[in-house]
């Protein structure tokens, strides 16, 4: 019970807005982040193999 009292406080507090919307971005970008990687994984990959090409080759 004490935990959530703590954690009700958090919540209500300033400090507490300022993490949830830290975590609302948060997961916004890596949203975004996996949706970008998903969608273009192979051609991420093969920008990426060709970079590494031309440095070795």
């Amino acid at each position: 019970m004490k935990c959530l009292k703590s954690a009700l406080h958090l919540v209500k507090s300033e400090r507490g807005q300022q993490t949830v919307e830290f975590l609302l971005m948060l997961g916004a970008v890596v949203t975004f982040v996996l949706a970008f990687t998903i969608t273009f994984h192979k051609e991420i990959a093969g920008g990426f193999f060709t970079v590494i090409g031309k440095i070795l080759g």
